[in-house]
């Protein structure tokens, strides 16, 4: 299998550090952040009838919300890192070359990562949802009960670590082109991110609607910080009916 090799000084923990660091603060910038800046600092009048709750959160909120990103940042950077040194020393199944398995595999593969990782995050959820985890880690996240993209990150360290470890069992039980998981990655930012918008874009036709009404929508996650009881899935609805943890809205939607 062909392996992508970073240079020398990179294989060093402390030069990787670094650079999985860089990464995570550039796409937290690129993403959470930049949906933070166009909707709750220089968006037309028009669009704040889409808010889901009505009052814009607080300078306090926005610092708090900041510093635990930067310690969950930390703590996915220390995990990219040792998931590389895992691969760089062929523990992995991850692969370079497409052709390999093909493109069938490929996109079979990024759908099972999501579905694998939507039954992880809603089965951990529960958990944080207990007495003792909620109180002494899960709380820190719930703090942001008006939530803003920059809460996308906010967590308590233990938890932190606890939601990065889905790579693991991504990186180490079938074969995972590495564009496929750069490709999860990515979705797994945009989907927190819209979950901690704050503004629900998605007309309620479609959210109550085939498909739509299987997808987690904004106001999905908004009612879980206002409820936090219910709505536990991150990318579909489908543990929260089965289980019946589904909220449904209740929140005077403006689409």
């Amino acid at each position: 299998m062909d392996k992508i090799n970073l240079p020398a000084p990179l294989n060093n923990w402390w030069w990787a550090i670094l650079l999985m660091l860089v990464f995570n603060t550039a796409r937290y910038i690129l993403v959470p952040v930049i949906a933070y800046l166009i909707c709750y600092r220089s968006s037309p009048a028009w669009v704040k009838k889409y808010k889901i709750q009505p009052v814009m959160p607080g300078k306090k909120q926005m610092r708090y919300e900041l510093l635990f990103s930067f310690s969950s940042i930390l703590i996915f950077s220390a995990i990219l890192v040792f998931a590389y040194l895992l691969y760089n020393n062929d523990h992995t199944t991850l692969y370079t070359d497409i052709d390999q398995y093909g493109y069938g595999y490929f996109f079979l593969s990024l759908l099972w990562m999501i579905i694998l990782h939507d039954t992880y995050f809603y089965w951990v959820h529960r958990l944080l949802h207990t007495k003792w985890f909620f109180k002494n880690v899960h709380r820190v996240h719930h703090r942001s009960a008006n939530p803003t993209p920059l809460a996308a990150n906010s967590f308590h360290p233990l938890e932190a670590l606890i939601l990065g470890m889905i790579v693991f069992p991504l990186i180490t039980i079938w074969p995972v082109h590495i564009l496929a998981l750069l490709l999860f990655n990515s979705i797994v930012v945009i989907t927190n991110m819209v979950g901690h918008l704050g503004f629900e874009f998605m007309p309620t036709r479609l959210r109550n609607r085939t498909p739509g009404k299987y997808i987690s929508s904004s106001t999905h996650h908004n009612l879980h910080h206002q409820k936090s009881n219910k709505n536990f899935g991150l990318y579909f609805t489908f543990w929260d009916t089965f289980m019946r943890t589904l909220q449904k809205e209740k929140i005077r939607n403006r689409i």
